[in-house]
């Protein structure tokens, strides 16, 4: 059973991620507290904003007398809520197992190391794993489900990974704050980064949930997925 999917997303009128140059005081409260507001079991981001949270020092690198397996691995820990990390190569390291009140997941391929895997257990962190040398989106849905228990997953990027989710088909709902700038960067991240040219790919059609007026000038709109719908 796959979690019902929502990504939510801070962006500019010209769908752009956030960037230093639109000159906010407090970027972070503008994506924060609407999030806060999204019923979920647990936020799910990529490697690089993971690493904004993870440890900034890499330990030293140990021998592990014997290959470890790679199976799934879920730690013991009290927490109900979880903060999952894409990273399929294990570059994020640990000092502790929470982001705030969250358990760490990590979302693993079967390309990263026995040495890598013995730090997760170390620092108690979970881990499953979602392919050989790609990650199968709807595979890791379903073991964050099944292990955990979690029923609605909040995505909050980066724009590869919401992408990756929109190319897939699995994302169910998207919040947008909307934020009051045009940012005009040519090739600056955009919320949705799913592939270059068009392929076979259809563009995927939303239908309007609601919108509010926040922050005096910013637009909170939340989209559910119009599946099967044709503009």
């Amino acid at each position: 059973m796959k979690p019902y999917v929502i990504c939510h997303m801070l962006g500019s009128v010209d769908g752009k991620i956030k960037q230093d140059i639109w000159g906010f005081k407090d970027h972070h409260k503008y994506f924060e507290e609407p999030a806060a507001k999204i019923k979920a079991d647990a936020w799910l981001v990529g490697r690089v904003t993971m690493q904004e949270f993870s440890s900034k020092k890499i330990p030293a690198k140990k021998s592990v007398s014997s290959r470890i397996p790679k199976v799934d691995f879920v730690a013991k820990q009290p927490a109900k809520k979880f903060a999952v990390v894409i990273d399929p190569s294990g570059k994020c390291y640990w000092d502790t197992n929470m982001v705030s009140t969250e358990h760490v997941i990590e979302v693993l391929t079967e390309k990263v190391s026995s040495a890598y895997l013995a730090h997760l257990q170390e620092k108690n962190v979970s881990y499953i794993f979602g392919g050989k040398a790609e990650l199968d989106l709807k595979l890791v849905l379903e073991k964050l489900n099944k292990l955990f228990g979690i029923k609605t997953v909040r995505i909050d990027g980066g724009g590869h990974v919401n992408g990756s989710f929109l190319k897939a088909g699995l994302i169910d709902e998207f919040s947008l704050v909307l934020a009051p700038v045009a940012d005009g960067t040519i090739g600056a991240l955009t919320v949705f980064e799913a592939e270059k040219g068009y392929g076979k790919r259809k563009a995927t059609i939303f239908t309007l949930k609601s919108v509010k007026k926040i922050y005096d000038d910013f637009l909170w709109i939340r989209y559910v997925v119009a599946k099967g719908k044709k503009l």
